[in-house]
């Protein structure tokens, strides 16, 4: 079996091992090789399971025969925010750096039931605080395209594990873009889903009415195999949200009934030429497949980011407070952040999260006459590590600026590949949906991938 392994889709993963082409084992084997070589180039991950994932790929091979899952034996990389039991949790900071889970999250429980190989625990911005993906606690993590830029954040590792080919599919968090920042940033699709549809519980927080989990992969397609098992409610995690067991079922559309809006203020303003006209081929695209694509105005959608941050602030300060006595264990950067949290009033908070519901409702309106907004998922070019070590650079305050209103709304929301830019970096496109219309986006977001060959475009590694 060639390299081509490392990046195969589940569905062909799938049939390698049911035709007896590979073995679990020898992909694993492939897989941990890879990692062990590749690795300390690109600080993907922080910690590999190597002995573990034996045990798992003897309990994927067992099964592997009977009308199991399509997700056994397909390679999976955890975020380090995400709960094994008795495995380290330390999202990525030095005051986390011995907490040992005692019990495995939920999703991580998902994969185990569906006998998935967990290689283990990916990179990412302390305490996922911030949108570059740089962490002075950790090795700093490269992006596959160009090793000298950042890999986005805060899911940094999970984006480089599977651009890199060292993971078929990675799990990351996103709370203000960052499961989508890294995915444009890193060339790969990152699926934000709707709020409460994926159970939170063993996964650290970081803002409790903007936190959520989803897949990155190399396609939509593959995102949509890993929803259909880690979704669905969770009586354990508070914010759960009910879901019917058909929710990502077959739901068959006409591109014809299908409208899509481009937002012509705000998401087009102050950005990248090249991200632009890129977004703007997208669309033409939808259009010449069929799709209903119109130009709108969105005035108030200037005000997400803003009360995305005003919400965030105090609640990962609230989330923190059991950790504020180390303080002086904080990078720099995020302890400036928590400052930042101090210096909000209860009053404030109240008033951004009033704002919050405003905005929400008036996105409903705006969504109750179209399926999907299509927007650039950032709207700067990818920096250099060595132009990102200050957190207060115009790419780390803008790099969220389209992402945050999506996570103020809960909407469903992916990032997609979209082309290149002069400087051979990705680009990516965001499609986001109605809430809780979570198949729709992933589908149409399929029939893009269908259509193009983005996605198929591979770093050099």
């Amino acid at each position: 079996m060639n390299n081509e392994i490392f990046y195969k889709s589940i569905n062909e993963l799938n049939k390698l091992y049911l035709d007896k082409e590979i073995s679990v084992m020898e992909a694993r084997d492939s897989f941990i090789k890879r990692i062990n070589k590749i690795n300390s180039t690109y600080n993907a991950y922080l910690e590999i399971f190597d002995d573990e994932s034996i045990l798992d790929v003897k309990n994927a091979e067992n099964i592997i025969d009977n009308n199991s899952s399509k997700l056994a034996g397909v390679f999976i990389g955890l975020k380090d925010l995400v709960d094994v039991k008795d495995k380290v949790t330390s999202a990525g900071s030095m005051i986390l750096s011995k907490n040992i889970a005692k019990k495995d999250s939920k999703i991580t429980k998902d994969f185990k039931k569906n006998n998935s190989i967990i290689l283990g625990k990916t990179n990412l911005v302390e305490f996922a605080f911030g949108t570059l993906g740089i962490n002075s606690n950790t090795p700093t993590c490269r992006n596959p395209w160009n090793i000298e830029s950042v890999p986005g954040g805060s899911s940094s590792g999970s984006a480089v594990a599977v651009s890199a080919g060292m993971c078929t599919v990675a799990i990351g968090t996103d709370t203000g873009g960052s499961i989508r920042m890294p995915a444009s940033l890193c060339g790969i699709t990152g699926f934000k889903p709707s709020y409460g549809v994926v159970s939170r519980r063993g996964v650290l927080d970081l803002s409790w009415s903007m936190d959520h989990v989803g897949p990155m992969a190399r396609s939509a397609e593959d995102c949509l195999e890993v929803m259909k098992i880690i979704s669905g409610f969770d009586i354990n995690d508070k914010y759960s949200y009910k879901i019917s067991n058909n929710f990502f079922e077959e739901q068959k559309f006409k591109r014809e009934n299908i409208r899509i809006a481009v937002p012509t203020n705000y998401f087009f303003e102050d950005i990248d030429l090249e991200i632009k006209n890129s977004i703007i081929a997208a669309a033409d695209k939808f259009s010449n497949l069929g799709y209903q694509v119109d130009e709108i105005q969105i005035p108030f959608v200037e005000d997400g980011r803003k009360i995305n941050v005003g919400v965030l602030l105090p609640e990962a300060l609230s989330i923190h407070e059991k950790y504020l006595h180390q303080s002086e264990k904080y990078s720099k950067t995020v302890k400036n952040r928590m400052l930042g949290g101090l210096g909000v009033s209860s009053e404030e908070y109240l008033a951004a999260s009033r704002n919050m519901s405003k905005f929400n409702y008036q996105m409903t309106n705006v969504m109750n006459d179209y399926d999907i907004l299509l927007t650039p998922t950032v709207p700067v070019r990818t920096p250099l590590i060595k132009n990102s070590e200050s957190p207060n650079t115009i790419e780390a305050n803008s790099m969220g600026k389209f992402t945050g209103v999506f996570n103020l709304t809960g909407q469903p929301s992916i990032s997609v590949p979209a082309g290149l830019n002069s400087e051979n970096m990705p680009i990516g496109l965001m499609l986001s949906g109605k809430i809780m219309d979570d198949k729709k986006v992933l589908d149409i977001a399929i029939d893009y991938q269908n259509n193009t060959e983005f996605h198929k475009l591979l770093p050099n590694i």
